[in-house]
């Protein structure tokens, strides 16, 4: 899994730097053999924590925000287009999303290959959460895998989740730049407060307006099939992670016993 073309990419915000540790400590941990370009976008790159970041993980590469790009979806735009031009494909993960085991490399190694060679796949969802509802089977020419990949399509309502998935790059951007258009349309010039309210409390991304940017569209996105209605069945997925460590803002207990037991000491601030 030595590719320089695929970014995996963190946006985050001093809210949350004190996971950072946790997050980039499990990763390295838990998937050695990942070997893609690791970036961390946000607007307060030159606070200590990060300089402490950058000296504990020295191949981290750091993207700096200014203050128009700070909302949650111009953040993602912005970390996305910021992006060095050898960058095909990006993973976005947010901060919160701690790796608990290790991946399925030959999953994630197709996944990549399947952007290669299949120019209509915009996405590849490898957290079934939701899972697909039961579309076609996308077959990648290399023989069928049980649980495999499937098209997401009218019986699913969420085509777009912040689940891990592996986007085509372009693709991505698209999708953010348009959601961010049809939130200006819609809702007019907010404030910071607003934007928050509407960005993430609404979450216009994975409600009908974002689903419907994406219908609307001509590229193919999958998901990874779900082994399972059980909650710990998001183990069994490619990138296994518990969603989310945080909720309403808040560090959920799970997550802390997760860093108690792994050795990893939380950031108390930053």
């Amino acid at each position: 899994m030595d590719r320089k073309d695929v970014a995996y990419l963190i946006n985050t915000t001093p809210k949350y730097f004190y996971l950072l540790r946790l997050h980039l400590t499990l990763l390295a941990r838990y998937a050695p053999a990942m070997r893609w370009p690791v970036y961390l976008a946000t607007e307060a790159e030159g606070v200590p924590a990060i300089k402490d970041l950058m000296v504990e993980f020295p191949e981290l590469r750091i993207i700096g925000l200014a203050p128009d790009q700070e909302p949650f979806l111009e953040s993602r735009l912005a970390a996305t287009n910021a992006l060095p031009p050898e960058i095909r494909y990006v993973f976005p993960i947010q901060e919160d999303f701690l790796l608990e085991g290790r991946p399925l490399e030959s999953v994630l190694k197709e996944s990549v290959e399947i952007l290669d060679r299949f120019e209509g796949v915009d996405s590849l969802r490898l957290m079934p959460c939701p899972g697909p509802k039961g579309g076609a089977t996308f077959y990648c020419g290399q023989g069928s895998q049980e649980p495999g990949w499937r098209v997401l399509g009218a019986d699913d309502s969420m085509i777009f989740v912040y689940q891990a998935t592996l986007w085509r790059r372009e693709a991505y951007a698209a999708f953010m730049g348009a959601v961010i258009e049809e939130v200006d349309r819609e809702f007019g010039p907010l404030t910071p407060k607003q934007k928050v309210d509407v960005q993430i409390r609404m979450n216009v991304a994975e409600v009908e307006l974002g689903q419907n940017i994406l219908r609307q569209g001509n590229g193919m996105h999958l998901a990874w099939e779900r082994e399972g209605t059980q909650p710990n069945a998001v183990y069994l997925c490619p990138w296994p992670y518990r969603p989310t460590a945080v909720a309403n803002g808040k560090l959920q207990g799970w997550a802390a016993q997760l860093a108690e037991r792994e050795g990893i000491a939380l950031w108390a601030s930053v």
